[in-house]
C-alpha cells in the first residue's frame, strides 16, 4: 500500500502484487474498506509494539536526551510513519478510521508526556502535553520528508527544535 497510497491500492493491484486472484483477496481480506480497516489496526499494533520497546531501553530517568537519540538520530524512515500519512489522509473520509487514528494520537502524546514526567516531575500538564506534541510531530513531519530525500538535510534542524521544546519544560 506504501508503492501505490491508499486510494491506488485498488484489490486488483493487491491481488496481482501477491500473486493471488482477486476473489480470493475479497474472501479471506473482504471489501476495500475492510482491507484498510485491517491495515490501521495492524499498523496501530506495530507501533504501538514498536512504542513499548523503546521504552524498555530508555533508563528510569535522564530520559529525555535518550528518548531524542531514538526520535531524531535514526538512519533510515520507517514505513509504519508513511503508512500513517496514507492513514490520515483517508481519514477525513471513515469515521472509524478517524477515531482509531486519534485515539492513537492522544496515546501517543499520553505516553511521551509521562516519560517527560519522569525527568520534568515539576513541569504542568499542559506544558508537558504540548511538548509531547511538538515531539511528535516534529517526529512525523521529519519522517514525511523521507519520498523527497530530505531527512539528512532537516534531521538536525528537527533535532534542535525538539531541543527547544524540551528547554520549555526546564522553565515551566
Amino acid at each position: 500500500m506504501i508503492r501505490f497510497g491508499l486510494e491506488g491500492s485498488t484489490l486488483e493491484r493487491i491481488a496481482e502484487e501477491a500473486g493471488l486472484q482477486r476473489s480470493l483477496v475479497r474472501h479471506y481480506v473482504g471489501n476495500r474498506s475492510e482491507l484498510v480497516e485491517q491495515l490501521a489496526e495492524r499498523t496501530i499494533k506495530q507501533s504501538n509494539q514498536q512504542w513499548t520497546a523503546l521504552e524498555a531501553h530508555l533508563p528510569a530517568t535522564g530520559i529525555s536526551q535518550p528518548l531524542l537519540d531514538i526520535l531524531f538520530d535514526y538512519e533510515s524512515s520507517s514505513d509504519i510513519s508513511l503508512l500513517f500519512q496514507a492513514l490520515l489522509f483517508s481519514a477525513a473520509q471513515d469515521a472509524s478510521l478517524k477515531q482509531k487514528l486519534k485515539d492513537w494520537t492522544e496515546h501517543n502524546i499520553t505516553a511521551i508526556s509521562q516519560l517527560l514526567r519522569r525527568d520534568y516531575p515539576d513541569a504542568d500538564a499542559g506544558t508537558l502535553k504540548s511538548v509531547a506534541f511538538g515531539l511528535l510531530s516534529l517526529y512525523f513531519n521529519l519522517d514525511s520528508l523521507s519520498p523527497l530525500e530530505l531527512m539528512s538535510d532537516y534531521r538536525l534542524p528537527a533535532r534542535q527544535a525538539a531541543e527547544q521544546l524540551l528547554s520549555a519544560l526546564k522553565t515551566a
